[in-house]
């Protein structure tokens, strides 16, 4: 018994749903699993204890799941089998506390803004940020910087997300669409599309980059 034998990202999906239905304490509780402190597999908007997920997975693929002790839940065992079926892994839970993480420099900062920029609520969302990373990927749209890739394993995953359509031109309520709506950078970059009160585009960014790099 192996977690590499995992190969049917069916088997993950009823892992999934079987999940959802029965809830995470009693999924975890069900076969044996604590709750994750790294490591979370994100799927439609929600975030999953990957380790169990994958345990529960292999139940669903060969009759049997795994236990904890079968295998290492980790960024050389779990996090790439998961990739390896399509699906995008993080470091960090996207919950509602994660999710309140500072996005932008202070106001203080913003020189010549007529106006505060703040991270509207869109941004904040567990749900809309973890759809936009499982969509965009977690590295920099702009420049391509990548957390993970810096820094190590622990910042799998982390990204701000940019909303591509400035809050104050929206007039009315309607239901954001991460795919179209949202974008995932880095803070430098994130920065940039706002400075100095602006609402820059993606692209202005990308050639201010070239500019000042004299591409």
């Amino acid at each position: 018994m192996s977690f590499n034998d995992l190969s049917d990202r069916k088997a993950v999906l009823k892992a999934i749903s079987e999940y959802d239905s029965m809830g995470r304490e009693a999924f975890l509780g069900h076969y044996g699993f604590g709750k994750a402190r790294m490591f979370f597999l994100v799927y439609q908007g929600k975030s999953y204890d990957s380790k169990a997920i994958v345990g529960a997975a292999y139940g669903h693929q060969f009759g049997e799941p795994l236990t904890p002790t079968d295998f290492s839940g980790g960024q050389a065992t779990v996090v790439p089998k998961l990739a390896d079926l399509g699906f995008t892994v993080t470091a960090q839970e996207l919950n509602e506390r994660s999710s309140a993480l500072p996005e932008e420099v202070p106001e203080a900062t913003w020189e010549g803004a007529r106006r505060s920029v703040t991270v509207n609520s869109f941004e904040r969302s567990p749900a809309a940020r973890a759809a936009c990373i499982e969509e965009h990927g977690s590295h920099c749209s702009i420049c391509g910087f990548d957390f993970a890739a810096e820094f190590g394993p622990e910042f799998e995953g982390y990204i701000h997300v940019h909303h591509l359509v400035p809050i104050a031109n929206v007039r009315q309520r309607y239901k954001v669409d991460p795919k179209n709506d949202l974008l995932p950078v880095c803070p430098n970059c994130h920065a940039a599309l706002h400075y100095g009160g602006k609402d820059r585009t993606p692209d202005e960014v990308r050639k201010l980059r070239k500019i000042a790099r004299g591409k």
